[in-house]
């Protein structure tokens, strides 16, 4: 699923990117390889117009003719501590967050004596030793898609709509409804919903039994790409998409609410918008917004004639990818490339300062990695060969997979110091990275796991150390300490077709004090069909070490079919990990009775558990439910959520 954002479009792109902050008269978007500010609106419009028009062109071609050589094809582009507050109190579970100290939203949290989770467009407060709600806060027509958690401060981001305003003359719109106007352009139309934006509420939860709501914060038109926290900064990364469709004479400029600085609209300064390379797909803006949420000073919000898609956030800087492909004449085919944007933290601050330039795309944020002033990623490619015999030309294909190193302090656009080639078979990508310091863990896979160890420790000469081949394929890894890797992933089987089949989910335990990774022990659940969300959410795996103890608990919400998917069960999965190298399989948690015919709700689907001292709890959208450990994981009491 995560492998489709990659492939579903074949499109070219210009030359473009980086290099120093710098003001210019005029700007064509096709010659920039640039960051930049507009020195003012009337240049920012005429860059726009410029965009829009060779993009209603674009889309004639696209659909009145075939795709021609040369023109232009447009594409859009371990186990840390939570940043939660911790009284000191009941040890308890974290989110799984990639960084230490950098925090990463979730849709449940606890401080060990009380559980905060969203449901929907309801926060809820909920007394971790009673499961009793001691408060909630719900808002119309807002979904919440995640909390933090800061000195007595809850921060809820989400997405918020609202009433469109319609325009009785507007001539560039013609809609069957008001709620959904209909944008055309020359050979093709679509659909946009543009009543919405991203939110932002901050609550005073000193007192649990009263939220008190302190600042909100509104982003019009904006799509949520992903949130960090490092101690009271928040800092949001969105893309506005509705750049290129809004209705003639309508402002450009992002607009957005802050109640700290009044009621109402404000409108970003033109001086506040910068250009970087982009495409014909979608003239968009990448909004960059660092919040203090312990004071009311006015927010700092950018925004980049851009998109993105995917981020990584050390301690000092965040990156933005931006995916890019050109066509090559050579083969007439379609190559990748990735420009990943640093932008560093200064005065709490995110401010641009360089561009790296790497071929292929990066499968996840695990996929990039900043250690010791070196920036690390993980890419994946397809390259094309030509070959003439008797006139005929032959083209075949295959892939790469490569770890690019880059100085992380360097500005500009800069080049990697060194690229490690040689990862994985013919024809394998990269389904899963895990950077731990000096060591890194890649597995590639199109029939069999290969999980190579590497060593970075020399940025400039990384070796590959060892391998480990097997049958299926981990798509999450989590080290466990210096010694010990768990690979949560699929078995996979070869067909009478000879295709790549899954047959279940597995848990493996690797041992990786050597130089080659070995298999200790798989736990397997059987089912073509079954999956886990932590194969493409890391936040769905949860860990938690009891005070002075020497193993860990491993809680995985699995989903299990039968009878050829007409049956389901969905459960968390509760595992011991001792660092001897001991995976057991304990229990699993499920809230259903019996497995359930037909598609499951989503709302009964238990996606998260947290762990209190020997309590854990499940958590789904409509209930939570306490289980002691210590008395074989018997229910001790639950909780209904979303109840009128």
């Amino acid at each position: 699923m995560k492998r489709f954002l990659y492939g579903f479009m074949y499109v070219c792109v210009f030359v473009f990117l980086s290099g120093c902050l710098k003001t210019v008269k005029e700007i064509d978007y096709k010659e920039v390889d640039e960051v930049g500010s507009f020195q003012n609106l009337s240049q920012l419009e005429a860059y726009i117009d410029k965009f829009n028009n060779e993009r209603k062109s674009f889309y004639r071609f696209m659909f009145d003719s075939a795709m021609a050589e040369n023109d232009l094809a447009p594409r859009t582009a371990g186990a840390t501590d939570s940043y939660s507050e911790k009284s000191g109190g009941k040890d308890h579970s974290e989110t799984n967050n990639q960084v230490e100290g950098v925090g990463e939203s979730d849709t449940v949290l606890t401080d060990g004596y009380y559980i905060y989770t969203v449901s929907g467009d309801t926060i809820y407060i909920i007394d971790a030793e009673t499961l009793q709600i001691s408060d909630s806060y719900t808002k119309e027509n807002v979904y919440f898609s995640g909390i933090y958690l800061y000195e007595g401060l809850l921060i809820a981001v989400g997405s918020e709509s609202y009433e469109p305003e319609v325009k009785e003359d507007d001539t560039e719109t013609s809609s069957s409804s008001e709620d959904y106007p209909i944008y055309y352009y020359p050979g093709y139309y679509y659909y946009y919903y543009y009543n919405y934006g991203v939110t932002v509420k901050i609550f005073d939860i000193a007192d649990k039994t009263n939220m008190e709501l302190k600042r909100e914060l509104f982003f019009d038109k904006a799509d949520l790409t992903d949130t960090r926290m490092i101690g009271p900064m928040v800092y949001l990364v969105m893309n506005d998409y509705s750049l290129s469709n809004r209705p003639e004479g309508e402002e450009i400029l992002p607009r957005y609410k802050d109640s700290a600085e009044g009621e109402g609209y404000r409108r970003l300064s033109a001086k506040s918008v910068f250009y970087m390379p982009s495409d014909l797909w979608q003239c968009s803006y990448l909004l960059l917004a660092s919040i203090d949420v312990e004071s009311e000073d006015d927010l700092d919000l950018k925004a980049y004639v851009g998109n993105t898609y995917q981020i990584y956030m050390s301690a000092n800087n965040l990156y933005a990818v931006v995916h890019r492909y050109w066509y090559e004449d050579s083969t007439s085919w379609y190559l990748s490339r990735t420009y990943v944007l640093r932008f560093a933290i200064e005065e709490d601050k995110l401010v641009y300062k360089a561009t790296a330039v790497v071929d292929g795309s990066p499968l996840d944020q695990f996929s990039m990695d900043e250690h010791e002033g070196y920036f690390r990623i993980a890419t994946t490619g397809t390259e094309y060969i030509t070959s003439t015999k008797d006139d005929i030309v032959t083209v075949r294909w295959n892939t790469f997979n490569q770890i690019a190193c880059f100085d992380a302090t360097a500005t500009g656009k800069i080049e990697p110091v060194s690229i490690l080639t040689g990862l994985g078979k013919p024809k394998e990508s990269i389904y899963a990275v895990r950077f731990t310091g000096d060591i890194a863990y890649v597995v590639t896979f199109v029939r069999t796991d290969p999980l190579y160890k590497i060593d970075l420790s020399d940025p400039l000469n990384p070796v590959i150390l060892g391998e480990l081949y097997e049958e299926g394929v981990s798509d999450y890894l989590h080290p466990i300490n210096e010694e010990l890797l768990l690979g949560i992933g699929r078995q996979a089987e070869i067909n009478e077709y000879g295709n790549t089949v899954f047959t279940g989910v597995k848990v493996s335990l690797y041992d990786t004090k050597g130089d080659e990774p070995v298999n200790l022990d798989t736990y397997l659940v059987e089912g073509e069909y079954s999956y886990t969300p932590v194969l493409y959410d890391h936040k769905a795996f949860v860990s938690y070490r009891p005070q002075n103890q020497e193993y860990i608990y491993v809680a995985i919400p699995i989903t299990e079919y039968e009878d050829n998917w007409t049956k389901y069960l969905q459960s968390i999965y509760v595992f011991k990990v001792t660092f001897n190298g001991e995976l057991d399989y304990l229990t699993k948690l499920t809230h259903a009775s019996e497995p359930e015919s037909g598609y499951f709700y989503y709302v009964d689907t238990v996606d998260r558990a947290i762990l209190i001292e020997n309590m854990i709890y499940t958590v789904s959208e409509s209930q939570i439910r306490m289980y002691d450990m210590e008395k074989s994981f018997s229910e001790i009491a639950s909780v209904a959520l979303n109840q009128e």
